[in-house]
């Protein structure tokens, strides 16, 4: 009960951040909003700003671990705001910055959908997720991180968007094992949905089951 309350005060303040953070955005004061990003980093997570974009994702996740566990709130709060610098640097031609600010962003997004619980406050930011995918797909970016989104994907339900995922995966090395059971698996998996579910996703059985026997002629 003490850790939710405590979660519940970082989660008050951080929405008074978010406000004061659109508000200057809005009047166009980008200095004075990343200003305000750097003083929500210090209230909440104690460091600087400067500090957040110089880690590692390993490292920020480490920030934000409870016991082994990922807090998804605090999580969600660390991708919003890296989010938000982001789009300071895309609104002031920074596009190299705001690439690489999308990556943590995403990075920190999608651990916290796979680590979201009933009592996680934030949910709705959630929704920023597709938009920065979108982003950073017109580069090229990590297999890890491809892999991530690729499982995003299968958790809403969305096997069409996976499957064009795991065919960049494949591109970028179509001998690679682990990639290639990956996808055996992913298919399989496919396999026991209904009809309905795969012809939604646009997805017919029979090109499942040839795509199956192509990747298990791979290994």
């Amino acid at each position: 009960m003490l850790k939710r309350n405590l979660t519940s005060e970082l989660v008050a303040k951080f929405k008074e951040f978010m406000d004061k953070i659109l508000e200057y955005k809005k009047e166009g004061k980008n200095k004075e909003a990343l200003n305000a990003i750097d003083d929500a980093f210090k209230e909440i997570f104690r460091l600087s700003l400067k500090f957040f974009n110089s880690f590692s994702d390993e490292n920020l996740l480490d920030m934000i671990k409870t016991d082994g566990t990922i807090n998804a709130d605090k999580c969600i709060m660390m991708a919003k705001l890296l989010e938000e610098e982001a789009l300071i640097f895309e609104d002031e031609n920074n596009l190299d910055d705001a690439f690489y600010m999308n990556l943590k962003s995403l990075n920190l997004f999608l651990e916290a959908y796979v680590n979201k619980d009933n009592n996680c406050d934030l949910q709705n930011y959630f929704s920023d997720i597709q938009p920065i995918i979108e982003k950073v797909q017109e580069y090229k970016i990590s297999l890890s991180l491809q892999n991530k989104v690729m499982d995003y994907y299968v958790k809403t339900n969305r096997y069409d968007k996976a499957e064009d995922i795991l065919y960049d995966m494949l591109e970028h090395d179509n001998s690679d094992k682990n990639i290639i059971e990956k996808g055996i698996n992913f298919y399989e998996a496919l396999l026991v949905k209904d009809d309905k579910d795969l012809i939604e996703s646009n997805l017919p059985r029979e090109e499942i089951k040839e795509s199956l026997c192509f990747l298990k002629s791979k290994l």
